[in-house]
């Protein structure tokens, strides 16, 4: 399927990434980049931040890495971002996990609120049809 890139805009031939494969490509050599950094020693712990400047790769740019799973968060314990809600550090997923609670209940809620009110517009529709006959 033709696409465009989510990076760049150029069409491509998309097969499964949202991106084209020469940024693909930069995707790749900026993880490289970023794990070489990690892997010495007394960078090891370096926060995301800090992991920022000096490689000089803004942080939203790392942290869309991270969750694109380029790098193992157990071996990188300070490679956390923050959650898109509170900005609480996590690292997995889009949210903490009292912020997605606080989602999933509000979508049940929600979801309960579309079922009581599909049940009394039935209701309605279903007396009112009787009403008239």
């Amino acid at each position: 399927m033709l696409s465009n890139c989510a990076a760049c805009g150029k069409v491509f031939m998309k097969f499964s990434k949202p991106v084209c494969p020469d940024c693909a490509s930069k995707e790749l050599d900026t993880a490289k980049r970023i794990r070489d950094y990690l892997k010495q020693k007394e960078k090891r712990n370096a926060p995301l931040i800090q992991v920022s400047q000096d490689l000089d790769i803004p942080v939203r740019y790392i942290e869309y890495l991270i969750r694109q799973k380029y790098f193992d968060l157990a071996r990188y314990p300070n490679l956390q971002y923050q959650c898109k809600n509170c900005d609480t550090l996590i690292s997995s997923g889009e949210y903490c996990a009292a912020c997605a609670e606080t989602l999933r209940n509000h979508l049940l809620s929600v979801q309960k609120d579309k079922t009581k009110s599909d049940k009394q517009s039935d209701d309605f529709h279903e007396n009112f049809y009787k009403s008239r006959l």
